[in-house]
């Protein structure tokens, strides 16, 4: 809770109090000063960021007029009645109070979880420049592509209070337009009253060298650090974390200088479009059949590269140059900033990290980039369908949300028997030997939303929360993501003997489940000859059409 939480709750219960004690000393003074409190801490609250006071302000107020109406009428008939209950309006009054309480509580400021490794964390963050690729997107026809990039490290020592989730520039900014997305700018402005477990510009471990690297892009239209939990949890076991934000396909980017490269205009319409999903997407998700599922991910498929869809096409190829110019900078001629973590690092055997958009990015990645030993997709899709009916070169982990939610959210509700799948099934696998390899994993977190797999279920309540991101308790959420992503990174990466997933599996029984595609085999085979090469002509025409430039990603 922030202090405009606390001190309007104790200003609002005094209230109640005097209200209900009718032989409260100097009562009505007690009972006008705690409204007018309330209303200046709502007032305060609401100008520092913490929207949520307002209700406090408005009790206040109807408390306040009420008490003036009530003093009016004893006035009026030459009454002051100082005994008894005051049951009926007792508790109304009460209830403005359970209000404001609810509203705090649905909307919580309560740090983030602590990290399980035996590391402080530390976290730098800084501005990139290509100066290769000028005029991106929204950007103006001479502007070099600028990119935020926020590292996390294990720390030697840290002092000091820890970095807010967001600064106040990036509430103005980032936080924002990520409200604007849901139609109320400052709905998310008050996470920046979070605080996390990192320490700006904390001294790198002493004695740190060939930590593991991850690599993370978050998903679109949002955030570098939508993950932070992850990104903690990462480095205080000892892996440097890596997130790039990118820039007009994410949310307003606060760059370290104070300009603000804000979202792409062209994003509103576009979220605007998604949530009408064409019927081919539709059945590539939640199709009843095998062979429905298939025609609606090439159908999709089709109309993208054919149309040249943003997110197929120019996204995917943007998202994918920031992301090896990032790495590339790094490794090569890494910015003094960040050179002494650089030089802690491997950066030749890397984990490929994402979530949404930005999961579909890592596992292009992965299918090229050698330098790419695990990957992880977190919920996102196939973009821009190279890994379609392909084997992936490294270890990969497909970590979806509750595949149940989705076939509801679709409105197909699975018949009696089935089992709900997870979409990608045909993908980092050849169709024809699915199932079949022992380092590709595909799990679900049941009770999660596509947007739980993030940090958002720390910052809302039930029941907003259900509808958002997903019913599993934040502990549940956060911790299966952090423990799942870990253990399979610390067995692929770091080549640690852990028997990756079955302790996952065991301390997430109730939560988390493999996702099962063994059956594609089978049923592939029983095509004729005729029919899987029809099939196969369809997809390597997707793939050269959708292809990223000669000479670039991928060739």
């Amino acid at each position: 809770m922030t202090l405009t939480d606390i001190l309007l709750i104790i200003a609002l219960a005094v209230f109640v109090l005097a209200w209900w004690i009718r032989r409260t000393p100097a009562r009505r003074w007690v009972l006008i000063g705690a409204a007018i409190a309330a209303i200046v801490i709502g007032v305060a609250g609401y100008l520092d960021d913490r929207w949520q006071n307002a209700a406090g302000l408005v009790v206040g107020a109807l408390f306040l007029i009420g008490l003036g109406g009530v003093i009016l009428k004893n006035r009026i008939t030459k009454t002051d009645r100082t005994g008894g209950v005051p049951w009926f309006s007792g508790v109304f009054i009460a209830l403005g109070l359970g209000g404001v309480v609810a509203m705090i509580l649905m909307f919580p400021v309560w740090p983030l979880p602590k990290p399980s490794g035996q590391y402080a964390v530390g976290v730098r963050t800084l501005e990139m420049r290509d100066d290769s690729r000028l005029g991106v997107f929204a950007a103006k026809p001479d502007e070099p592509r600028r990119l935020l990039v926020r590292v996390w490290y294990p720390a030697q020592s840290v002092s000091g209070e820890p970095a807010p989730y967001f600064t106040a520039a990036e509430a103005k900014s980032t936080a924002t337009s990520l409200g604007s997305l849901v139609g109320f700018p400052p709905f998310f402005t008050y996470v920046r009253h979070v605080k996390t477990n990192s320490f700006v510009d904390a001294p790198l471990l002493d004695g740190a060298k060939d930590l593991p690297v991850v690599f993370y892009s978050h998903g679109y239209t949002s955030y570098l650090n939508q993950n932070t939990a992850l990104m903690e949890d990462l480095a205080s076991h000892g892996y440097i974390a890596v997130s790039v934000q990118h820039t007009y396909d994410s949310a307003a980017t606060a760059f370290p200088d104070g300009t603000v490269a804000w979202e792409d205009p062209a994003l509103a319409q576009m979220a605007a479009d998604a949530t009408n999903l064409r019927p081919a997407q539709v059945d590539a998700l939640a199709g009843e059949t095998l062979d429905a599922r298939l025609e609606g991910a090439l159908a999709y498929q089709e109309f993208a590269v054919r149309n040249e869809d943003r997110i197929a096409v120019a996204s995917t190829q943007t998202w994918v140059a920031d992301r090896l110019f990032v790495h590339d900078t790094l490794q090569d001629s890494p910015p003094e900033a960040v050179a002494d973590i650089v030089r802690a690092g491997d950066f030749e055997s890397v984990g490929e990290v994402g979530m949404s958009f930005g999961g579909a990015i890592s596992g292009q990645i992965c299918m090229f980039d050698p330098r790419c030993a695990a990957g992880v997709n977190m919920d996102g899709g196939n973009f821009p369908f190279m890994a379609f009916n392909a084997n992936v070169p490294a270890p990969f982990l497909m970590f979806h949300s509750d595949v149940g939610s989705l076939y509801a959210a679709m409105e197909r509700p699975l018949a009696e028997g089935k089992q709900a799948r997870g979409f990608n099934e045909f993908s980092y696998e050849r169709i024809a030997e699915a199932g079949g390899r022992p380092d590709v994993y595909r799990l679900s977190l049941k009770g999660s939303q596509h947007l739980g797999l993030s940090d958002s279920s720390l910052f809302v309540g039930q029941p907003v929360a259900g509808l958002l991101f997903g019913t599993a308790p934040p502990d549940i959420m956060i911790g299966a993501q952090n423990d799942v992503i870990r253990g399979f990174l610390d067995k692929h990466l770091r080549g640690q003997a852990n028997d990756f997933p079955v302790k996952q599996l065991a301390d997430y029984r109730d939560w988390v489940a493999p996702i099962g595609n063994a059956d594609l085999p089978a049923w592939w085979n029983a095509k004729s000859d005729a029919e899987r090469l029809a099939i196969e002509t369809r997809i390597n025409a997707i793939k050269n059409a959708g292809r990223l430039p000669p000479g670039g990603p991928g060739e």
